[in-house]
């Protein structure tokens, strides 16, 4: 009787608890403050098993808050109904293609931006709706213009190579809608100002922009530069893969490259939608070109930063993997009494878990298109759980305000893995596309803005586009690497064995050559009079590194992997 009771009151409180559930915002977004510590430092300097340990006893600090967002949603009612594609055609053609043609390029916006409606363009482009090239291609210019490379710096910083830089204007400024992100980039360039570089060449030549965001010696490890710099990145392989002029293929692709070696070099951080951004650049690098180094860095963060941060129930017992003693999924917050919710305040709101969610397709469709089907496997329940969690947030609640940025964020991870994944493996998930609909059905894509990423995705979906692999589409090593007139060539790259250098040196100048790795450490030096050498790198690690050769009057750059 008495084990009779007892086994009863567990599962009236658990009733109980699931009744009153969470009520946002519910505090301690990394649980407590020394939790929160232990994940930023472990995240940078631990081991996976550190990370995932500092992660576990942040969940149990939170305790029935986990999943609970830092913020209250508001919800409309949701309309299921599916759009026809005449209704997006219409919408396409009559808002926002024209908005996305008549671009013009003033300053250097950040990727939520014109790189955002670019992507949109090429994905319209995919589904059969011709859209200027030259408009797109003068994005594309834009947006490696203000990329941290030898293109547009003297002398290059190995660590920070390949970043988008934000422009140091202030925070009122037109690049910068709303002024958010300019007064961050005013806070670190005022605190660490090392970080903020003025430019050489190029487009923006004479300004100053911000180039990194993790500062050892203030203990600055924000990541947020992430969060643009893989809109731009995967915006720029789909213009490698889609212009149509030679050169610019090749300057897009060499873009998307060093923005990829800085997704490698970039530590994970606290706030895992950051982090996300670079393994979603990295998932679509590693399917076009196949390459190992971009394989492993993906499985470095997957496994360090966003798989520990997912709520799951991998034994289906009704409790959270990792918490002790054990918390029941009954106990949370609405949202997040089913698996797939990320376990923070910040990443549980559901625009940053529908980056997390659409981070996790594109990894699990990177291994699917590269034959590593075992890796595929152990990915895809974490993918279908975090789309169907959002899914069942929609069905249950309703469709967030159009006013929130997350509505594009949301579209984006369920046409994403319905085109990617549901489609193309002839896959049922009918909750995703009713929650494509509803959001279609909000008005969210009635006029021209960030959401227009979406509408080319919602085309290649009603119009039956289908999906093809980036490797098929347009084979990596097919676009030769960019060339800056009168700098350094690079090549093979990435490199395995050796690498040729080749460079203006008419004069019979002596050159002084170093290639320093991702910290700053030179690793080889040699001196020569040729234009032309080839160096053994054999023994060198995985990774980026940096070449310089010293003239008597110039200095060049350029960089190089070692796979």
């Amino acid at each position: 009787m008495i084990v009779f009771k007892s086994v009863f009151l567990f599962f009236c409180l658990l009733y109980t608890a699931s009744i009153i559930g969470q009520t946002p915002p519910c505090g301690n977004d990394y649980g407590s403050s020394t939790d929160e510590t232990n994940i930023i430092t472990q995240m940078r300097y631990g081991s996976i098993s550190d990370v995932a340990n500092a992660i576990n006893q942040g969940k149990n600090t939170r305790g029935t808050s986990l999943g609970c967002p830092q913020e209250v949603v508001t919800y409309q009612v949701a309309d299921f109904t599916e759009p026809l594609l005449s209704e997006i055609e219409n919408i396409w053609t009559t808002v926002h293609k024209p908005a996305i043609e008549s671009i013009t390029i003033s300053c250097p916006k950040i990727g939520r931006y014109e790189s955002n409606a670019a992507l949109g363009a090429y994905y319209a482009i995919l589904a059969g709706y011709p859209v200027n090239l030259n408009g797109l291609a003068n994005v594309g210019e834009m947006m490696t213009a203000q990329q941290y490379s030898a293109l547009n710096v003297a002398t290059v910083l190995p660590e920070d190579e390949g970043v988008f830089g934000y422009i140091h204007v202030g925070s009122l400024n037109p690049c910068y809608p709303g002024g958010v992100v300019g007064t961050s980039v005013d806070n670190v360039c005022s605190n660490a100002p090392s970080l903020c570089i003025t430019y050489d060449f190029g487009d923006f030549s004479g300004e100053e922009f911000l180039v990194g965001d993790q500062y050892v010696p203030l203990n600055f490890y924000d990541g947020g530069l992430a969060y643009d710099h893989g809109w731009i990145g995967i915006h720029m392989i789909e213009a490698a893969i889609q212009q149509d002029d030679s050169v610019l293929k090749s300057k897009f692709k060499s873009a998307a490259v060093l923005a990829s070696n800085w997704a490698i070099n970039e530590y994970a951080v606290k706030n895992h939608n950051y982090t996300a951004k670079l393994i979603w650049l990295l998932a679509e690098l590693y399917a076009w070109s196949g390459e190992t180094i971009y394989k492993d860095a993906l499985n470095e963060k997957l496994n360090r930063n966003l798989i520990p941060g997912i709520l799951m129930d991998s034994n289906t017992d009704g409790f959270v993997d990792g918490t002790s003693p054990a918390i029941a999924f009954s106990s949370l917050y609405t949202t997040a009494q089913t698996p797939g919710r990320m376990w923070d305040g910040h990443n549980s709101l559901p625009w940053y878990n529908a980056m997390n969610a659409w981070a996790m397709t594109e990894a699990y469709v990177a291994f699917r298109d590269q034959g590593e089907t075992t890796r595929a496997t152990e990915l895809k329940p974490y993918m279908i759980a975090m789309l169907d969690n959002l899914a069942l947030e929609i069905s249950t609640l309703g469709v967030i305000d159009p006013a929130y940025l997350g509505v594009r964020d949301l579209a984006y991870a369920f046409l994403t893995a319905i085109w990617k994944v549901s489609q193309y493996e002839n896959e049922a998930h009918p909750t995703w596309e009713n929650a494509a609909w509803a959001i279609w059905n909000s008005g969210a894509f009635d006029s021209y803005n960030s959401n227009s990423v979406c509408v080319g995705l919602y085309l290649l979906i009603q119009s039956n586009t289908p999906y093809e692999p980036l490797a098929s589409r347009q084979d990596f090593n097919s676009i030769a690497d960019y060339d800056v007139a009168g700098g350094l060539k690079v090549f093979p790259n990435p490199a395995h064995e050796s690498v040729v250098l080749k460079f203006d040196n008419s004069k019979n100048e002596t050159a002084e050559i170093k290639i320093y790795d991702r910290a700053g450490k030179i690793v080889f030096e040699q001196t020569t009079t040729l234009s032309q050498i080839e160096l053994n790198v054999a023994g060198f690690g995985e990774g980026a590194y940096v070449i310089k050769v010293f003239l008597d009057n110039e200095i060049i750059t350029s960089q190089f992997v070692k796979s």
